[in-house]
């Protein structure tokens, strides 16, 4: 099942009462979170413990410039912040995720995975071993959900990253 996340309208993100009331920083979460397309939300438990997360980076390429895909650094790095001492790795292959994870949940963040097979082939080791990991798609996704969660951003800013924490830890 696919469903939205929860819009501002809901208990926990209450609407502003005017558009006076809202920062810059609050329109941009709040087009966040709107912009989010949760799969697997029915049978998921928010985590209460911090979670190690991943993140599987592809090279930059010409349309990105000369540095990793910031946002999607960012993203992961927001993750990491929310649950406290989450780890973040660039480049990660699974096996190497799960020896480094132990018993943490594992919370992936992938951006374009059906570009990269070995982005493809590290969820699917992760997924096999650990069907409870999150996985968080920073951007447009275009290869089908997967994973116990699967978030899809429809960005890769920071903002995009925070939404995404909130739906984990069911804030």
């Amino acid at each position: 099942m696919t469903c939205s996340a929860p819009t501002p309208e809901s208990a926990t993100h209450p609407a502003p009462a005017s558009t006076a009331d809202v920062t810059r920083v609050d329109i941009g979460l709040v087009a966040a979170r709107r912009a989010l397309t949760v799969t697997g939300a029915e049978d998921f438990t928010p985590l209460t413990e911090p979670p190690y997360v991943a993140l599987l980076t592809p090279v930059a390429n010409i349309a990105v410039g000369n540095e990793r895909p910031l946002g999607c650094r960012r993203g992961a790095a927001t993750a990491a912040a929310r649950y406290g001492d989450g780890r973040v790795r660039r480049d990660g292959r699974g096996r190497e995720i799960l020896a480094a994870a132990g018993a943490r949940r594992v919370v992936v963040v992938v951006r374009d995975e059906h570009r990269h097979p070995w982005m493809a082939s590290a969820l699917d080791t992760l997924l096999a071993a650990r069907p409870d990991t999150v996985v968080v798609e920073m951007g447009v996704p275009q290869a089908p959900p997967r994973g116990a969660l699967h978030i899809a951003t429809h960005g890769a800013a920071r903002v995009c990253g925070h939404a995404a924490a909130e739906v984990i830890a069911g804030t």
